[in-house]
């Protein structure tokens, strides 16, 4: 789990920018960053996304590919710069051509056979998803047979839900259009705004740390 402590070290935040439609990708990251999360993922179904993470990587961000299905999307998130890949579900491709690559894997579960299965496939993190359907009790039930499990819940997540997960056990919180919303930013304001709440998720999450 070296790989895994190196990636999320003692953060407790990912932000997640996930635009569907494109648009300033790389000032939404800067925002978040600006608002004092450490670690920023881009969906690679974002319009412009590996260019983004190729500006975030050059800024010497800690940067991450978010919704990766296939090796080859690995393959492209490594040449760009990231430094970890997220996926919606476990694929035991995936987890090894990252490995491979140098990058930290972080497969989604949501049961404790898929949990099994990510550690057996070498993932040191795991994203739980979707966590707003199962909540942060789900996360308490799993440290108990999974104790070094290094939980990441992620999806439908709120701000004000951060200190209950952080208290559950989880090892981060990733949030998305909580902090991005669902379009990119268009005006300072709206960067502004993303800064805002970035700062007061990272506040948040520090208040709640355990």
């Amino acid at each position: 789990m070296g790989e895994a402590a190196s990636v999320l070290g003692s953060s407790r935040l990912i932000g997640i920018v996930r635009f569907h439609e494109g648009g300033d990708v790389s000032g939404a990251v800067e925002a978040l960053a600006r608002g004092g999360i450490e670690l920023l993922e881009i969906t690679i179904d974002t319009p412009g996304a590996l260019a983004a993470v190729e500006q975030a990587a050059a800024d010497g961000r800690s940067v991450g590919v978010g919704t990766v299905v296939s090796a080859d999307q690995v393959t492209a998130a490594a040449a760009a710069g990231a430094r970890f890949v997220v996926s919606p579900g476990l694929s035991v491709a995936v987890v090894e051509r990252a490995l491979e690559l140098g990058l930290e894997p972080i497969p989604g579960f949501l049961t404790a056979t898929e949990l099994t299965a990510a550690q057996a496939a070498g993932a040191g993190v795991v994203k739980l998803f979707p966590a707003s359907g199962v909540g942060p009790g789900y996360v308490r039930a799993l440290r108990g047979p999974f104790p070094d499990a290094r939980i990441v819940p992620t999806g439908g997540i709120g701000i004000d839900d951060i200190p209950a997960y952080l208290g559950a056990g989880a090892a981060a919180v990733a949030l998305g259009g909580e902090l991005v919303g669902r379009a990119a930013p268009r005006t300072d304001a709206d960067l502004e705004g993303i800064a805002s709440r970035a700062a007061l998720a990272v506040a948040t999450a520090d208040g709640g740390a355990s």
